[in-house]
């Protein structure tokens, strides 16, 4: 089990220091969406985000990684993965949402939010793209934030959206559990998940890798790539026993 102490901003960044900044080399970032469909975008100065786990503004604690796996129907929601081309495949599915940016470096955070329709307390849907992790976000009311009126309301959004693995609002902590497995932290009505693995890195991906570093000698590329760490944050809030928010994030990195 691995631990690291978090300061701002949240364990992604200090992670890839700590761990991976010696390789040097992350997956290749960017913001802008590819979409044929152009969407507005605005930038704000403030971290009123406050479900953001990119965000700057983490307490310092103590985090023990596990060192296992989850099943990749974790990270999908309304069949949309939390990997490369995220905010492309979130707008194709549920519409053309406004793009907010908040925070530079490590805590840069691009965002696009979605709001259910007709529901007595509403439900959101966030998807963010940061510089070291991408991230989504599913919760029901909760206080107001500067860019919450540019959420984008859809029927394809509501209380009873699901995780590929059966997250789901409304949840109790034991039904969670039994989904996840023992948290890293357990704290009233809040569970925290901090998970690492080392990978193998796919025959795809090698192929195209190697193409883009051709100079490296089959040593250097096979230390350099031949494997990859996967990291996650999972984050669940619980209102009367009952799941409330659910943060998930993750990272890859060579």
């Amino acid at each position: 089990m691995t631990t690291v102490h978090r300061t701002t901003p949240k364990f992604f960044a200090i992670l890839s220091f700590l761990v991976f900044g010696v390789i040097g080399c992350v997956p290749a970032f960017s913001w802008q969406t590819t979409s044929k469909q152009q969407q507005s975008t605005i930038h704000l100065r403030d971290n009123s985000d406050w479900w953001s786990l990119t965000k700057d503004g983490a307490p310092d604690e103590v985090i023990k990684f596990q060192e296992r796996e989850l099943p990749r129907g974790n990270f999908r929601i309304l069949a949309i993965d939390l990997d490369e081309g995220l905010m492309d495949r979130a707008i194709g599915k549920l519409g053309v949402a406004t793009t907010v940016e908040r925070g530079d470096a490590s805590t840069g955070r691009h965002q696009v939010c979605y709001v259910s329709v007709g529901e007595t307390t509403n439900t959101y849907l966030i998807f963010e793209t940061g510089e070291v992790n991408d991230a989504f976000y599913l919760f029901s009311g909760g206080t107001q934030w500067s860019g919450n009126e540019k959420c984008f309301a859809t029927k394809n959004v509501t209380s009873k959206a699901s995780t590929g693995s059966g997250l789901i609002l409304g949840l109790a902590p034991s039904q969670v559990v039994a989904i996840l497995g023992e948290p890293s932290i357990r704290r009233k009505d809040e569970l925290s998940y901090y998970l690492h693995t080392r990978k193998k890195t796919s025959q795809a991906d090698l192929k195209r890798l190697r193409q883009e570093h051709h100079e490296m000698s089959d040593k250097e590329f096979s230390d350099n790539y031949a494997f990859y760490d996967l990291t996650a944050e999972i984050v669940l809030k619980f209102k009367d026993s009952k799941l409330a928010y659910l943060a998930v994030s993750k990272l890859e990195t060579y």
